[in-house]
């Protein structure tokens, strides 16, 4: 009787006080799309990924990416561009050690989108577009991540702006 309870009380203990942030993709995705529309949440995050010391580069392109995502719920204008220019630092630095991985580009590219071009800072969203396309095309041969690969095509499918019509059509006919 003595193990059933203390397995039970472990269980429970395990439930409620698992760690809210992991550096999983597939958690730090669900938080970075949370965060785009939640300050709190992406608050939370970059001072989460903050603390990382680990050496995966999609992980570090979380991070710059929710940098960046910090100039959405800035106040000041002077604020909003330290944040997009501490984000393109970092991607600058993670693209220069890793420049094949989807993911990050996309993160990148997803960032550089929505920023007015006026700012002139939406200047890789055509190289980075092509990089992370021709993983997507290539799915599940490539080795972008699932959660990432429906990610970016559920992007693209929101926000064909930048698309030719042939990638249109690509996007089209990729299964979910």
């Amino acid at each position: 009787m003595h193990i059933f309870l203390l397995t039970l009380s472990l269980f429970i203990t395990g439930l409620f006080f698992q760690p809210e942030y992991t550096y999983k993709v597939t958690d730090l995705l669900k938080l970075y799309e949370k965060g785009a529309k939640d300050k709190a949440t992406c608050e939370k995050l970059v001072m989460h990924l903050n603390n990382y010391n680990g050496h995966d580069p999609v992980v570090w392109g979380f991070k710059a990416g929710a940098e960046g995502m910090m100039a959405k719920h800035a106040w000041s204008p002077y604020a909003k561009i330290k944040h997009l220019r501490t984000s393109a630092a970092q991607f600058d630095e993670i693209i220069k050690k890793h420049p094949q991985i989807a993911e990050v580009r996309f993160l990148r590219y997803s960032l550089e989108f929505f920023i007015p071009r006026y700012l002139n800072m939406s200047e890789h969203l055509d190289e980075d577009k092509k990089i992370f396309l021709n993983s997507l095309f290539h799915y599940p041969k490539s080795d972008i991540d699932a959660d990432i690969y429906q990610t970016i095509r559920s992007f693209l499918l929101r926000h064909p702006d930048q698309l030719t019509e042939q990638e249109k059509k690509q996007l089209h006919n990729l299964k979910t």
